[in-house]
């Protein structure tokens, strides 16, 4: 008898209707991630935006996609390794609806702002002169090449910009058709 009872708990705790999260848990779910847990007008009103950049200051690097053939298991190393290279970056909250990333790719440092304009959009701006020495494209670089270059780095680095936190140590920058950028805290040493 005993063994017949684990068994029916066993296959019912095993059927997908019953395992699988109920449409108002991933609904939930959803506007947790895309909405901050707002309610709409608060959403609206720039209540998503200071709950989002709340607690970003800190040193914080980009992840790449999944590799072919290798796991996620693999960004937590990606996340060591890069934090101690010039790829990592700060990012800070001067106020609650302002967020500053400051780089230093080469020798140079140049920063970008992201300026809550509503919900979850913010406006991107990046100052050129500062950008275009920090990357390798200043004013000694000369020629139609080199300004076809620039003007693809800036039009890659201003615009409007989609800002998610699907985790404390994890924001998520979608761009109109372009791949999620997706950012990772460094660990604090």
């Amino acid at each position: 008898m005993r063994h017949s009872v684990l068994f029916v708990l066993a296959a019912l705790l095993a059927s997908p209707a019953l395992a699988a999260e109920s449409i108002a848990d991933q609904a939930s779910s959803a506007f947790e991630i895309f909405a901050g847990g707002k309610a709409q007008p608060d959403f609206a009103s720039g209540e998503y935006g200071r709950s989002l950049l709340g607690d970003i200051a800190g040193t914080w690097v980009a992840l790449m996609g999944p590799q072919p053939g290798s796991g996620i298991e693999t960004y937590g190393a990606d996340v060591d390794r890069t934090c101690a290279t010039p790829a990592a970056f700060k990012l800070a909250s001067p106020n609650p609806l302002t967020m500053t990333m400051t780089a230093k790719p080469l020798d140079k440092e140049f920063s970008q702002s992201y300026t809550l304009v509503v919900g979850s959009v913010f406006a991107e701006r990046t100052e050129p002169e500062a950008y275009f020495a920090a990357i390798g494209l200043g004013p000694e670089k000369v020629g139609a090449e080199f300004d076809q270059r620039r003007a693809v780095a800036l039009s890659l680095a201003n615009g409007m910009v989609q800002i998610y936190r699907p985790s404390v140590d994890i924001i998520v920058l979608t761009r109109g058709g372009g791949y999620p950028t997706v950012l990772a805290r460094c660990p604090k040493v």
